[in-house]
């Protein structure tokens, strides 16, 4: 008798895609109170540092407040290493923890110094929630859909720093309250996480526990639990080369040439992402806005930019699916590039006393462009690819110190980006990030991988050394595989076909 025929076999796979996108989603709600981190700054600094406030802070420590949250995003990723060897679902519940404590800690401060402190602690947050929700969803999607769930961390952040761009709009003077606001999403979060939300079968398969990581993975499969194991899952939940999971091995696996080339290529991406200016926009948005000379009220212009990079965000989604990594990648830096270059021409011109009538249309155009077409590549796709360039054996180190290094580098550039503006005039920090999304165009065009349509064992083989090695193991994988049902199918006491 036939296992299933193809009518059951599209039904089994349109409830496993279901709830694979239910339980994607509901682990994306974790980023959210993070997220919100990185538009904070942008919405309250104006309002702290009014005469009205009750917490005085001068521009030395409103740059201290905006850049504390990006002094502790790299703590955020270290820790995460470590939290994510003890579980997906366990990473995911402190990330919640964590952001509603530095979002109450902000609305409860009366002094400078309490502010800072939230900020670190909401920073923390983030790096952990940056990491754990990609890794996360490119575990449990299958190869077709997995193009799309790695980009929904973008989107989520995206959809968090546009949340909390309207609160800044709807409650500019009460940076309080904004806080609050903030600390409901990780409350969300909490209850989906403990309710709903099932722990990672890859993860259960490192460990050991192949049962349980058979039973969740059926599930994501959108297989029955009484039906019979399918080679195809089994493939997905073949255990890597197992050595033991010590510090020694797992070092040694570090500096092997399939985790040692991704970790390089991503670095450098990163290092591009960071100082082409897309996160300066997040955290100045306010000040980038009033800087470039837009006529429009700076509160409604950063929501435009939220709401942009929210488009971008989602339509990523569909451009990574079909386009893969490397177009969405080469298309968004050049387009960066052009109208960063088109927007420091544009000052370079006003400084030189000329007078454009635009009402400043044209560098509303340029900053709105600039931050559509960075989401639509150099802001999401690094990010996207954490969740499946590297080796599940070291996926926890690397993801974790990976992000670790960009948000130290975020941080330099929200630390330097006031003084930028002193020393090199607004043309000029325009003109220096074009120039960086130039050069990281160039890099993606001659270094970055192609990931799309590959399975997460594909891609690690994909660099190692020798593919003809991979090849040859193919009769004795089969073979493998092939006990495997068979124990599988006996243990369950199942003795279909398949």
């Amino acid at each position: 008798m036939e296992w299933r025929n193809d009518e059951e076999m599209k039904k089994c796979e349109r409830r496993g895609v279901i709830y694979q996108i239910l339980m994607s989603f509901s682990a994306n709600i974790a980023v959210l109170g993070p997220a919100m981190g990185f538009g904070y700054s942008a919405v309250v600094l104006g309002p702290l540092m009014s005469s009205s406030s009750d917490v005085k802070i001068d521009f030395n420590q409103a740059n201290w407040i905006a850049t504390a949250s990006a002094l502790g995003i790299p703590v955020g990723c270290v820790l995460s290493s470590f939290f994510m060897r003890h579980g997906r679902k366990l990473t995911l519940f402190i990330v919640s923890i964590v952001s509603f404590i530095g979002w109450i800690i902000i609305y409860m401060s009366n002094t400078y110094e309490q502010i800072l402190i939230g900020r670190v602690i909401s920073g923390i947050s983030t790096g952990l929630a940056s990491v754990s929700t990609t890794v996360y969803s490119g575990e449990i999607a299958n190869v077709k859909w997995r193009g799309v769930m790695i980009t929904w961390t973008g989107i989520f952040i995206a959809l968090g720093i546009l949340i909390i761009y309207v609160f800044g709009y709807i409650l500019k003077d009460d940076w309080r309250l904004i806080a609050l606001m903030c600390a409901l999403f990780p409350i969300i979060s909490i209850a989906l996480i403990l309710l709903i939300l099932p722990e990672s079968p890859i993860w259960l398969r490192e460990r050991g526990r192949l049962d349980e990581a058979l039973e969740i993975f059926k599930k994501f499969r959108g297989i029955s639990k009484d039906d019979p194991v399918t080679m195809d899952i089994l493939l997905e939940l073949k255990p890597r080369n197992q050595q033991g999971n010590n510090k020694k091995n797992v070092l040694k696996h570090v500096f092997k040439r399939n985790a040692l080339i991704p970790f390089i290529i991503m670095l450098m991406y990163f290092l591009f992402q960071q100082f082409s200016g897309i996160f300066v926009t997040i955290y100045y948005a306010i000040d980038i806005v009033r800087s470039a000379g837009v006529t429009l009220d700076p509160y409604i212009g950063a929501v435009f930019i939220g709401g942009t990079r929210l488009l971008g965000s989602f339509l990523i989604t569909i451009f990574s699916s079909k386009y893969g990594r490397r177009i969405p990648s080469i298309i968004s830096g050049s387009g960066m590039t052009f109208f960063m270059a088109s927007l420091s021409i544009y000052l370079f011109i006003i400084d030189k006393g000329y007078v454009i009538n635009d009402n400043g249309i044209i560098p509303a155009i340029c900053i709105l462009m600039y931050i559509f077409l960075s989401t639509l590549g150099f802001l999401s796709i690094p990010f996207a690819m954490i969740g499946e360039i590297y080796p599940s054996k070291v996926k926890d180190l690397l993801s974790g110190l990976t992000t670790c290094i960009t948000y130290i580098f975020s941080s330099i550039t929200v630390k330097i980006y006031p003084n930028m503006l002193s020393y090199m005039g607004k043309h000029g920090v325009f003109f220096f990030y074009a120039i960086v999304s130039l050069a990281g165009t160039i890099f993606v065009l001659l270094f970055l991988p192609e990931t799309k349509g590959k399975s997460l064992n594909e891609i690690e083989d994909m660099f190692g050394k020798k593919k003809s090695e991979n090849i040859s193991k193919i009769n004795d994988t089969v073979v493998i595989l092939s006990n495997d049902i068979e124990n599988i199918s006996l243990k369950n006491g199942n003795t279909n076909k398949i």
